[in-house]
């Protein structure tokens, strides 16, 4: 792969172009001079104009590709990269293999065909389009054969240091599917209006890296793992914290218009997902753009119907996101409402879906932008055990396991939202308020109203008397808890003691109650308020 990028070069080799045309003598080939003519196709021009080695690999990748046909015969206006460009991004493909721990060894042979096949076609446009056609104030966007959006603009360079004083070129621009030009990824012609028996000709500048932004992902794209290195379960504790998307960088694990982290998160700051610091904890994404997306790789643990979540919080109208399980739309569409700021957050619930147990990829998309977004989740509606087996009795039973199977199976709560201190990490989109418990460690439930309960499969291994114990912690005398078997009142209704405060936890004993062994429901029911729960206890007598 030659290296020999000058303009004497090209000048010399449109020379020759020149005279084997028949064309004047004192005809120049660059600089956006009128339309130039030469007397054969335009893949013969570009192997005419490698007199000096300027477009060996190009035109190899031509042939292996078939483009070579379209050139020799379709009606297009081609914008020929020149070696180096090809050669750049196939060194910056080997430095982050070796990067990666791969040998650095890898040739234009050992990228896929289809890869160049598809990144080749963006240079290659449908009818001509010469300098004149391009002058106009906003460019002309192109589509090519795949029917990805390209765009051009005749521009007039600096020359002297005087602004729009020297020659007019064009300004190639591959759109990365954005409609704002500051995602746009771009390179300038060296020579062009080069006008063949079927079609146009431009030459582009030697610093232009071929493939724009898409080469290296498509090329050698990263490897899809789970941030935390196993795949975060479904249903899990209840919810998927929406920074720790999968790594394996952009154009795998997320898409990000922008390169940079705009966020104040400083996390995962070497990569383009804009991470805040969140109030509902640890981090939110912010900073979205329609069509940004991030993937999550997943262990749904039981098949079944599923609710879909996402905790949101806006300002603006019209905000939308959507999401996907391996590539499919599931949750259909999911309208974020008008809030009051960035951290003000809402729980919006997309359409019930159905899962099947195994490996999946979830992909949160961002469909209309201007939101905020700190978690998602996946909660069964049907019963299961929070942990997929029955709680064993004698033993404890942490009154934050409840069962999955949502409002009227797993609980009944007074509010849909969990609005406990530790939603995010417990239970974020069912409606028991979970809480930290600085008094003994893990969880308690607070924020109890009359009526409310919670419900557990559990299994009862031998037949007999049971002492039951309540951990309860409350500043008051007002608060009245009982507990149910399969629907009987085992406990009576029991008086919760003043503890002093809702971190101090201390027994309420129910004793000597008699169980059968076998597979039963709990219920922990609320008679008053004014306390806090942690767990309860059996122990055998």
């Amino acid at each position: 792969m030659k290296r020999i990028i000058s303009s004497t070069h090209i000048l010399a080799a449109a020379a020759l172009l020149v005279m084997a045309a028949g064309c004047r003598k004192n005809n120049e080939y660059r600089n956006m001079e009128p339309v130039r003519e030469v007397k054969m196709s335009s893949y013969d021009f570009i192997k005419q104009a490698n007199q000096t080695g300027l477009y060996d690999t190009l035109i190899y990748l031509l042939d292996k590709t078939g483009i070579s046909e379209k050139l020799k015969t379709s009606t297009n206006t081609f914008f020929a990269p020149q070696d180096f460009s090809i050669s750049s991004a196939m060194e910056n493909l080997n430095f982050i293999r070796k990067k990666r721990g791969d040998a650095p060894n890898w040739t234009v042979d050992s990228v896929r065909t289809g890869v160049w096949d598809t990144l080749l076609n963006r240079y290659l446009i449908s009818g001509t389009y010469t300098l004149d056609s391009l002058r106009k104030g906003d460019g002309v966007d192109l589509m090519n054969a795949y029917e990805y959006e390209m765009s051009a603009k005749a521009i007039s360079t600096t020359a002297s240091g005087i602004s729009n004083g020297g020659s007019m070129v064009i300004q190639y621009s591959d759109k990365n599917n954005s409609r704002l030009i500051k995602f746009w990824v771009s390179t300038l012609t060296e020579s062009a209006n080069i006008k063949t028996t079927n079609g146009i000709v431009h030459m582009l500048e030697p610093k232009h890296v071929f493939g724009f932004s898409s080469f290296l992902g498509m090329a050698y794209p990263s490897q899809l793992t789970p941030y935390w290195g196993i795949p975060a379960l479904i249903p899990g504790t209840g919810s998927i914290d929406i920074a720790y998307y999968d790594r394996g960088g952009e154009g795998v694990a997320y898409h990000d218009f922008e390169p940079a982290n705009r966020g104040n998160g400083k996390f995962r700051f070497e990569e383009g997902v804009d991470t805040d610091v969140c109030t509902e904890g640890p981090y939110n994404i912010g900073y979205t753009f329609p069509g940004e997306w991030m993937k999550y790789t997943v262990k749904v643990e039981y098949t079944g119907l599923y609710a879909s979540y996402s905790r949101v919080a806006t300002p603006n109208a019209n905000c939308i996101m959507h999401m996907e399980v391996d590539g499919v739309n599931v949750t259909g569409l999911m309208n974020i409402p008008k809030g009051t700021g960035y951290q003000n957050w809402v729980t919006v619930q997309g359409k019930d879906v159905q899962l099947t147990a195994g490996e999946h990829v979830v992909n949160y998309v961002v469909d209309a932008a201007g939101h905020n977004m700190c978690r998602l989740g996946f909660v069964p509606k049907f019963r299961k055990p929070f942990n997929g087996t029955p709680l064993q009795i004698p033993g404890t039973i942490p009154i934050v396991e409840f069962d999955w199977g949502g409002e009227g199976i797993g609980y009944k709560d007074a509010t849909v939202q969990n609005t406990g201190n530790a939603k995010h990490t417990m239970r974020a989109f069912e409606g028991p308020d979970t809480e930290l418990n600085p008094g003994e460690g893990g969880f308690n439930i607070g924020s109890l109203a009359v009526g409310e309960y919670t419900s557990y499969t559990v299994n009862i291994q031998k037949s007999g008397k049971y002492d039951i114990i309540f951990r309860v912690a409350s500043p008051n005398t007002t608060g009245k808890v009982h507990a149910e078997i399969d629907g009987v009142n085992v406990t009576t209704v029991l008086t919760v003691p003043r503890t002093g405060a809702y971190a101090t936890y201390t027994d309420l004993p129910r004793r000597d109650v008699t169980l059968t062994a076998g597979e039963h429901q709990l219920k922990v029911v609320t008679d008053a308020v004014g306390f806090n729960i942690s767990k309860v206890i059996f122990v055998a007598k």
